[in-house]
């Protein structure tokens, strides 16, 4: 029955690019060739550290070796984009201004550079948000995210962690506040779930790192064997 009606819609093309509103999104709302090409997307190379272009000679990009950024507890990370101009407005629209849809060619772009990395997680597990704040928000973009990548992956996506302390934004916040900001504000339910596991977890915008720095912590100490990292985009 879907198979049909997404083919219908792609006839149709009722659910176009949604960046252009007007190309071709294969009637699944994907981003039509022309949009992606004008997209920042980072190729090449990308730094262990960060998921981002790898810029030196050492183990881990330039932005990777601040005075304020502790040892990365992940294996591996990827972004998708550079976290500027159009990706920019696209993410803010994903998380402010209520479009999940976003999350589909987000998370098929997403699944395909996992692949492609050798990755091989077991479980997609998303960074999530404090309860208050996905009230107000109506959905966890990280989580949508995540669910499509799992699905392309053809693994499970469990939401384990949980947020436990509210914080503020960390957009807001300077460097070295984003560090202490995140730190124990995770707890992690049914430790069963990811005891063993090789664990991808996944989060809109990579800056510094320092909210998914302590959730992999949280996952590690809840018997993880190792962690990646995947975000839609690198600040």
């Amino acid at each position: 029955m879907f198979g049909i009606l997404r083919k219908i819609a792609a006839f149709y093309n009722l659910l176009p690019c949604p960046l252009c509103r007007t190309g071709d999104g294969g009637g699944e709302n994907r981003f039509c060739p022309e949009c992606l090409e004008k997209l920042p997307r980072i190729t090449g190379v990308r730094c262990p550290g960060c998921g981002g272009a790898f810029d030196g000679v050492l183990g881990v990009c330039s932005k990777c070796l601040g005075p304020h950024i502790r040892r990365r507890p992940w294996l591996g990370a990827a972004s998708i984009f550079e976290y500027r101009d159009q990706v920019r407005e696209l993410i803010h629209d994903f998380k402010f201004h209520d479009m999940p849809e976003l999350a589909r060619p987000l998370g098929e772009l997403g699944a395909e550079l996992v692949g492609s990395l050798h990755f091989e997680p077991d479980l997609v597990v998303p960074v999530p948000l404090h309860w208050m704040r996905r009230l107000r928000r109506g959905y966890n973009q990280s989580g949508l995210f995540g669910q499509v990548v799992a699905r392309r992956l053809g693994i499970r996506e469990y939401s384990v962690l949980r947020r436990v302390r509210h914080g503020k934004r960390q957009a807001a916040l300077k460097l070295e506040a984003r560090w202490r900001n995140p730190q124990n504000a995770f707890k992690l339910r049914k430790p069963e779930l990811v005891r063993g596991k090789r664990i991808l977890l996944v989060d809109d915008v990579f800056t510094t790192g320092a909210t998914l720095d302590a959730a992999a912590r949280e996952l590690l100490r809840g018997g993880a064997v190792c962690v990646y990292v995947l975000t839609a985009a690198r600040a």
